[in-house]
């Protein structure tokens, strides 16, 4: 490597170098815990559900097998490492602190990159200042991982000890260290050898740029044909962020290419020009200037309705269901991710035709499974596993978590699931085998020793009060899974197992969505055969709306209407009859606590 050719510069008098002790030493320090306080309180209290979703991605195990499918490919210890991290994310507050210290790390190391590369200190502060805070706003995506900033840490770290130092044998170390640099960090070797090859062009110095090329071809090559036998796409990418998760790719492509020519936007912000009068505050006051817009832009990014959502797969996961029914009912989210964990919660309770329409229901029956789909994600679609499984399609449940587990690998839901409906369905030695998997985590091995005891007495099985019910709810014989007809899957379940309550009420909400009226009060004879103490307020109310349609029916006589739902369908009717023949959008002149009513739904949702 040559000698460096640092930038031109005017005779430094006592000023300029108070003004460079000033910028080395204050400067960095005011960035780098700038740095680490926003991003402590961005992750911390308003982007914390990165960590809960990225958590939920993957599934570290303490084992051989587990660290086998990383150390055949380039990059794959990077994406090892940075799953050993990922693993403690269940809790915000170690998740929020070690992003923050990776951002903080990584403008100290970028500062220093630019303080190497240019002899004036106008530009270095700003330059660290806007890596960071990309690397902030882009971390605020879910599918941006850990190991991503970690891959940016390691780059900036070896290109600056590629620029620190001089003589032939440091020259050497950094070529022969790139094969290595790749195997561990995959595609981010090549952000690398951009950076180094930018930094000798704009140098014009060709000789190292033609050496550290031949490496990277024959390195590339070797790890084709020979050691990983990796895809062409795999070795040239693999593991940068994934741009298909990304609404804008071309932005992922601008941050990238921003890192790759780092060294050239360095050396060429050197030959800009700031007036002395303002070249003691530039650096302080242009990286502040960066934070603030980051800061803005961070404001516009965060929704709440998605904390809002997390926070309910959060609860719902942890079977919190009171947690499920009291944020959706507070936020009434639209989604129909949020409405479908509603519905279960709802349905776990025994109050899905008590409170079904206590919340939104803007999908109809789209909110109450989620059919399977080919097209869509696994990651999406394995949410459809919980209404099998709530309902007490056991082996409909299992199939999904395993097709997840095919797809997706280990990660901990499917693993959970696939234990409990082994359990459930007595296969006890296939359940051992996932068992030993959960056993060998750190988070979860207090749950896979719970699970564990059970596989030596069967009768814990029978007396959780989660799987016990499971139990009760599977139907007594076999049927045709319909992957597309969710409505026929509960009817059969019904018919087969007439004492499985969640799937009559399931069977009831469906029809009730669907506005037919007249089958929940065909099937009034079956909630009388089921032994309630009561008729759910929600077919209560279908009841009086067939009344006053159709007249009495037979059943109806052998039921007993609420006096508190008699009053509110009478307050409700003297509500809606003066708006006849007038326009209010959605039913707004309707009182809040009637519009948590069926006649609302039957009314004014299309």
């Amino acid at each position: 490597m040559k000698k460096r050719n640092p930038d031109k510069k005017q005779p430094v008098g006592k000023e300029d170098a108070k003004f460079l002790s000033n910028i080395g030493r204050t400067g960095i320090y005011i960035l780098t815990v700038s740095v680490f306080i926003l991003s402590l309180i961005c992750f911390g209290l308003f982007f914390n559900y990165v960590f809960f979703y990225q958590e939920k991605q993957s599934l570290f195990v303490y084992s051989y097998d587990y660290l086998s499918r990383f150390v055949s490919k380039p990059g794959g210890m990077l994406e090892y490492a940075g799953n050993f991290i990922a693993q403690g994310f269940f809790s915000n507050l170690y998740g929020a602190i070690v992003v923050s210290v990776f951002l903080a790390a990584i403008a100290l190391v970028y500062y220093r990159i630019a303080a190497v590369l240019t002899n004036r200190y106008l530009f270095p502060l700003l330059l660290a200042a806007i890596a960071a805070c990309l690397l902030i706003l882009i971390q605020t995506n879910i599918n941006y991982q850990i190991h991503n900033s970690l891959g940016f840490l390691a780059v900036g770290l070896y290109f600056l000890f590629a620029i620190s130092q001089d003589g032939r044998n440091a020259r050497i170390s950094v070529f022969v260290f790139f094969p290595f640099f790749y195997y561990l960090t995959g595609a981010f070797a090549l952000i690398f050898l951009g950076m180094f090859i930018s930094y000798h062009l704009f140098r014009k110095e060709f000789r190292d740029t033609i050496i550290i090329l031949l490496i990277a071809g024959v390195s590339l090559v070797i790890f084709k044909r020979i050691i990983s036998l990796q895809p062409w796409l795999n070795l040239f990418y693999d593991p940068l962020p994934g741009k298909d998760y990304f609404i804008r790719p071309w932005l992922l492509w601008l941050f990238l290419l921003f890192f790759v020519l780092y060294p050239a936007l360095v050396s060429a912000a050197g030959n800009l020009k700031v007036k002395s009068e303002f070249a003691a505050l530039f650096p302080l006051v242009s990286s502040g200037i960066v934070i603030l817009l980051t800061v803005f832009m961070l404001s516009r990014i965060y929704k709440h309705d998605n904390a809002v959502l997390f926070n309910i797969e959060r609860m719902f996961f942890s079977a919190d269901w009171n947690g499920v029914i009291r944020l959706q009912e507070k936020h009434r989210l639209r989604s129909p991710v949020a409405q479908y964990y509603y519905n279960i919660a709802l349905s776990e309770k025994g109050l899905l035709c008590d409170r079904l329409f206590f919340g939104p229901q803007d999908y109809g029956t789209g909110s109450i499974s989620i059919p399977w789909n080919s097209q869509i994600s696994m990651t999406k679609i394995f949410r459809g596993v919980y209404f099998y499984y709530s309902i007490g399609l056991i082996n409909e449940a299992h199939r999904w978590a395993f097709e997840s587990m095919v797809v997706q690998g280990f990660h901990p839901e499917n693993i959970k699931m696939l234990i409990k409906t082994n359990l459930i369905n007595g296969h006890y030695k296939i359940a051992a085998k996932y068992i030993y998997v959960l056993k060998k985590t750190f988070h979860y091995r207090k749950l896979a020793k719970e699970f564990e005891k059970m596989l030596s007495d069967p009768e814990l099985i029978k007396s959780d009060p989660e799987l016990g019910e499971k139990i009760r709810l599977k139907p007594n014989d076999d049927f045709i899974i319909r992957i597309r007809n969710p409505k026929m899957n509960i009817i059969s379940l019904s018919e087969s197992n007439p004492h499985n309550k969640k799937a009559f009420e399931y069977k009831m909400a469906w029809r009730m969505l669907e506005k037919d009226v007249e089958d929940v009060v065909g099937d009034l004879s079956t909630l009388i055969g089921l032994n309630y103490s009561r008729i759910p307020r929600h077919i209560e109310e279908a009841l009086l709306i067939y009344r006053m349609v159709f007249g009495q029916f037979a059943d109806l006589n052998l039921v007993t209407i609420s006096s508190d739902t008699e009053a509110r369908f009478s307050r409700y009717r003297s509500v809606l009859g003066p708006m006849s023949g007038k326009k209010y959008p959605a039913g707004t002149a309707i009182p809040g606590e009637l519009r948590n009513t069926y006649w609302y739904y039957l009314d004014f949702k299309k």
